[in-house]
């Protein structure tokens, strides 16, 4: 019954999109569940990166220890700052080479081996509308207040020491033009790739099959969870559900990745300007009525997308049954 009731998923599913996949991998050959699968998917594949990512990181120390002079200061807080100074290019490089070769490499290899060979139709790499694109990066920009400003209250709740809450903050502030490209490379282009392609394109689009709409719900969830950073667990898991919600109504990455790459710009040139000196974005100066207003902006813009995004499918589905 099970059995049965998948194949009547996939099948719906995939005369929603217009697309007929040929579902030729090991793992729906031998009838598993694809729930499991995407699950699996996630937790080795999770496994792989953040072990690969700390090996590289610490063979990056080992280099820097043996070949750089490394002299700390004595007090606790400019010991940990000096740090993070002396370990930000190690820590920025590891993050790039992990993301590539431990991240999207194995989501790629998984897709072809448990599932089809048509890896680019399965992950939904595939064009929809400029508008929709567009679209998804307004809703983005406009909810960022709301995300801001929520970080800033659970911050001031907690009581957080100023040095924990500086030390991400210092990691990803950029000093220079050349700084700042190369950030944008490390912490906006390859996750809007990397992450995207793993979280949506995989664990999402598998776990679409058989749970629908509440893909989305969950898979933002555990991009939440996944970036292991408790102080921003709620946000990130909000704009992972946001994230989600484009890669499904959309049935494309493009929307999805746009949107991720908006918000990780966003926040590393905030740190820029702030590091140039310029303190009009201190949450001193953060006004609630913005903020609600900008929300109320971005909820508006989300109605528009789902009117477009209804149109696009309906059209998919009535010329497919046509």
């Amino acid at each position: 019954m099970n059995n049965i009731e998948t194949e009547n998923t996939i099948y719906q599913k995939l005369i929603e999109e217009n697309i007929s996949i040929e579902l030729n991998g090991t793992w729906e050959n031998k009838g598993r569940s694809i729930t499991a699968a995407a699950f699996a998917g996630l937790i080795g594949i999770g496994a792989l990166y953040f072990n690969a990512q700390s090996l590289i990181l610490m063979l990056l120390m080992f280099l820097y220890k043996a070949f750089g002079n490394i002299d700390l200061p004595n007090g606790f807080a400019e010991r940990i700052n000096a740090l993070v100074d002396l370990l930000k290019t190690p820590i920025l490089i590891a993050l790039i080479i992990s993301q590539y070769l431990f991240m999207l490499y194995p989501t790629i290899w998984i897709v072809k081996r448990w599932h089809t060979s048509e890896i680019k139709k399965y992950l939904r790499i595939q064009f929809c509308s400029v508008k929709e694109i567009a679209l998804a990066v307004l809703i983005t920009v406009s909810l960022l207040p709301f995300c801001y400003y929520l970080s800033y209250l659970i911050l001031e709740a907690l009581d957080i020491p100023e040095i924990f809450e500086s030390l991400s903050n210092q990691l990803f502030t950029a000093h220079s033009t050349t700084e700042f490209i190369f950030l944008v490379l490390v912490v906006a282009v390859t996750p809007a790739i990397c992450e995207e392609i793993f979280f949506r394109g995989y664990v999402q689009r598998t776990l679409e099959r058989t749970t629908g709409a509440k893909s989305f719900i969950i898979t933002g969830i555990l991009f939440g969870l996944f970036h292991m950073q408790p102080l921003s667990l709620i946000t990130l898991s909000i704009l992972g559900i946001l994230f989600s919600f484009f890669y499904y109504r959309s049935k494309s990455i493009y929307p999805s990745s746009a949107a991720h790459f908006t918000n990780n710009l966003i926040a590393i040139l905030l740190l820029y300007v702030q590091s140039q000196g310029n303190e009009f974005l201190s949450e001193g100066n953060i006004l609630e009525v913005w903020v609600i207003l900008s929300t109320l902006i971005a909820a508006g813009i989300i109605l528009i997308y789902l009117r477009v995004t209804k149109k696009r499918n309906t059209l998919l589905f009535d010329n497919n049954r046509g």
